[in-house]
């Protein structure tokens, strides 16, 4: 299970270049059901005898089994950044951390990257052990975003840069691939699939408005969400109206993310792709961020699922007066994974039944 859209936003493509590349299908919108049902169940999730929960990825895989994130304990060297794995009951330290942690496949693999002195790394941890993934021979730092159940495992390369799309095949070991259209794979799914963006330009400098402008950067292209078949067909993710749109996350047929019907993206929406048609259908108002989908189209929120025909809420039993949940990752049998944090406490939770 991947963590949401693009944790890190790059240069996107010429409009030319979108134009020849991406081609937009009909699609329509229908509106969701307004169903409820009562709160799923909340559960702490053990820790090793010395270690602690860091500020840093939960994830689920996609068949709920395998829990993974990062922990920290204190050695006479200072805090060392730790793997943790639940399997059911049981936690364990796998090894040291050696980065970011970004997606877990059914399998127990994982995959994130890691700020080296030569650039950024992408890393697989399987077998028990971390390996470095190649990257292509231009000297472009690289990032993985996402591992699908066969292994097979998609990312990026060039930061601030105008991103491309890599690909590391499971059957061809100590391989990169360059795949068009380019831009930022949010989800390669288990049939080869590949569900990502090309960010606008103006993501990658908002920082620095003053550069831009002295740059005579005019009109930049929108951002632009796109899916890319097994065939290598390459469709626009979008909806009527829409100029802008963006993607969060993808699961089977599914993905989540966010159109606009102006230039400004000043009045951004929440939507729900049928991948298999390309229709968009509208999530309703009022849910908080989009942290992950399962293959049912579970749409997971910082606090909420928002099922096709309800919603749920995930409830904190921490006994703080001041507690909030931050859910991160959803299973396709509903398993919902996180933490909870108060004024006193933060702990690595599980939620049930969602």
């Amino acid at each position: 299970m991947t963590r949401t859209a693009p944790r890190r936003l790059a240069a996107g493509l010429t409009a030319g270049l979108l134009a020849a590349t991406l081609v937009a299908p009909g699609v329509a919108m229908a509106a969701p059901r307004t169903d409820s049902a009562p709160a799923c169940l909340m559960h702490p999730l053990p820790l090793p005898a010395d270690a602690s929960l860091a500020w840093a990825a939960m994830l689920v895989d996609p068949a709920g089994r395998f829990i993974v994130g990062t922990g920290r304990r204190v050695t006479d060297q200072g805090q060392e950044s730790l793997l943790l794995r639940w399997d059911g009951p049981r936690v364990t330290v796998l090894t040291r951390s050696p980065g970011l942690l970004v997606a877990v496949n059914r399998h127990g693999v994982l995959v994130g990257d890691s700020s080296t002195s030569t650039g950024n790394r992408p890393w697989r941890y399987r077998d028990g052990r971390v390996e470095w993934l190649p990257l292509p021979p231009n000297g472009i730092g690289g990032y993985v975003t996402a591992v699908n159940s066969r292994g097979d495992i998609v990312g990026y390369g060039g930061y601030l840069e105008e991103p491309v799309t890599l690909r590391w095949p499971v059957d061809r070991p100590d391989t990169v691939e360059v795949l068009e259209p380019g831009g930022i794979p949010v989800a390669i799914l288990d049939d080869g699939t590949i569900v990502g963006e090309v960010p606008a330009e103006e993501d990658r400098s908002s920082h620095d408005a003053g550069a831009r402008a002295a740059a005579g950067r005019g009109v930049t292209p929108p951002p632009v969400a796109w899916v890319r078949r097994p065939d290598g067909q390459v469709d626009r993710l979008t909806a009527p109206g829409a100029v802008k749109s963006t993607v969060r996350a993808a699961r089977g047929n599914w993905a989540v993310g966010l159109v606009a019907d102006t230039a400004d993206g000043q009045y951004w929406r929440m939507v729900r792709w049928d991948l298999r048609t390309g229709a968009a259908t509208p999530v309703r108002p009022g849910l908080i961020g989009m942290t992950g989908v399962n293959a049912a189209g579970s749409l997971l929120s910082y606090s909420e699922v928002d099922h096709l025909d309800r919603r749920v809420p995930l409830r904190s039993v921490v006994s703080d007066p001041v507690n909030r949940v931050a859910a991160e990752a959803i299973a396709d049998n509903g398993l919902v994974v996180g933490r909870t944090a108060g004024l006193q406490v933060t702990f690595p939770v599980r939620w049930s039944g969602c």
